[in-house]
C-alpha cells in the first residue's frame, strides 16, 4: 500500500447537499441515489463504499452501478445520482459536478501497488522513487517504503 487517500463526494452542481453544508456525513446521503464503480470486476471500490455504509449500520437507498469513473461521473452531472469517489477525482475539474468531503476521516480508499514480492528490477525501483517524490512535492501524507 502506497496511501491511503480520503474518500468525498461528488454531486450535481447546485444539489442541494452541496448548497446545504460544507462538510456531509453517509447518513445526508441515505435519500440518494448512489451511484457506484466499478460495476466489474468485483471486490472493488465500489464494494468498499459499500462497506462504508454497512459499518455504520447504514443503507443507502437507491445503488446504481456504473462501468467505470467517468461513467459515473457523466451520471452525477447528469443528475442520475451522486457518488463518493477518491479525493483525487476533485483535481479533475468539472464544471458540472461539486465535491464535499465526509466528516468521517477514517472513510478512506487505499492506493496500492502491486508487483512480484522481491522484485528488484530497476525500473520498479525507478517508478517507486518518482512515486515518493511526487508525493513529497505535493505534501501528500503516505506510508514509508516497505523495507522487506
Amino acid at each position: 500500500m502506497l496511501r491511503e487517500e480520503r474518500m468525498i463526494v461528488a454531486l450535481p452542481v447546485g444539489h442541494p447537499l452541496s448548497l446545504a453544508k460544507p462538510v456531509l456525513a453517509l447518513h445526508d446521503l441515505l435519500g440518494e441515489t448512489l451511484i457506484i464503480f466499478p460495476k466489474a470486476p468485483r471486490p472493488s471500490y465500489a464494494d468498499q463504499v459499500l462497506a462504508a455504509f454497512h459499518d455504520r449500520a447504514l443503507q443507502p437507498g437507491r445503488i446504481h452501478e456504473a462501468r467505470e469513473l467517468q461513467i459515473a461521473l457523466g451520471l452525477v452531472a447528469a443528475g442520475e445520482g451522486i457518488s463518493i469517489v477518491p479525493s483525487s477525482v476533485h483535481g479533475l475539474k468539472r464544471d458540472d459536478i461539486s465535491y464535499r468531503e465526509l466528516d468521517d476521516p477514517n472513510l478512506v480508499s487505499p492506493i496500492i501497488m502491486s508487483m512480484r514480492r522481491l522484485d528488484e528490477t530497476e525500473e520498479i525501483g525507478a517508478m517507486l522513487d518518482m512515486i515518493y517524490r511526487l508525493y513529497e512535492e505535493e505534501k501528500l501524507v503516505f506510508l514509508p517504503p516497505s523495507q522487506e
